[in-house]
């Protein structure tokens, strides 16, 4: 069964001083796996100069702009067309508890997985937080211990995008009780890290028909490795289990890695940013299989 996905991403930059210079890249590009690929994509851009594409060194498509003609404005564009499979939630035979410590544990699998069990300016959670931070028990098998993790961050958190921004760190959040899906996802990864177990901050989209929160904008959720099974995704922010809802453009250590709009500029003063998202099902023709 497959459902296919029109996906616009638009945004809008205005500037007080002219940028004399300026270097941009965008990670906004649905990813092609083996649950989506990307079957159309256009690209639209108001300033001069040709687009050029590249991948980052997860392996995802950033696309880049260099322009050296002074402007205080411009628009970018993306629109492209993906088609989700539906893959069945996995089922597996769990691991014991001692043979999935064992793994965690090994040299080996560490070094494997180094990039996502190291802790980051986002995901560093300082001592007088401790307390929030919860363990895994040791017979408990990893996969229902994250799931008990991302309830309890849905739960302990209020959505606000007012008190956070793109900067708010995992210990900045436990402060302020509110956030974000970026920060949900920050948080997640802090405290599975702490744990040892590996886990990667991903960006992309939402089924805006599916009534989920975050929908409106590019949507932040977390992928964890689980022994036996593998990765798996989890969404704090809706307490959810990562389903075909879910369309990936890219994952990385932390926010850091996924931003969707990333320059480097030389101007002075100050600038505004609006972007939109838009994520439409489309129609199923006659006779197509289900």
């Amino acid at each position: 069964m497959t459902a296919e996905y029109l996906i616009e991403y638009y945004t809008r930059n205005v500037y007080e001083s002219p940028v004399t210079e300026a270097l941009f890249e965008f990670i906004v590009t649905p990813a092609s796996d083996s649950a989506q690929q990307l079957k159309e994509i256009k690209y639209g851009c108001s300033l001069p100069g040709q687009l050029f594409h590249h991948t980052n060194p997860f392996g995802f498509v950033a696309t880049n702009l260099r322009t050296i003609k002074p402007f205080t404005e411009f628009e970018f564009s993306m629109i492209a067309r993906v088609e989700k499979t539906y893959i069945a939630p996995k089922t597996y035979q769990p691991l014991s508890p001692e043979e999935e410590l064992f793994l965690l544990a090994s040299r080996v699998f560490i070094i494997d997985h180094y990039h996502f069990l190291e802790f980051t300016k986002y995901t560093t959670i300082i001592d007088e937080h401790a307390n929030w931070i919860v363990y895994k028990q040791r017979r408990q098998p990893v996969f229902d211990f994250l799931q008990e993790l991302n309830q309890y961050i849905y739960s302990r958190l209020e959505f606000d995008p007012e008190p956070t921004n793109v900067h708010t760190t995992a210990s900045e959040v436990i402060n302020l009780g509110k956030g974000v899906c970026q920060d949900y996802t920050h948080l997640f990864l802090a405290i599975a890290r702490k744990n040892r177990i590996p886990c990667r901050y991903v960006s992309g989209y939402l089924n805006q028909g599916g009534n989920l929160t975050g929908a409106a904008v590019m949507h932040a959720w977390a992928e964890a490795f689980i022994p036996g099974l593998g990765w798996c995704g989890f969404d704090p922010t809706n307490n959810l289990l990562v389903d075909n809802n879910y369309i990936k453009a890219a994952y990385g250590t932390d926010y850091s890695d996924c931003s969707p709009m990333k320059g480097v500029l030389k101007t002075t003063g100050n600038h505004h940013t609006d972007y939109q998202v838009k994520v439409t099902q489309q129609a199923t023709e006659p006779g197509s299989q289900q």
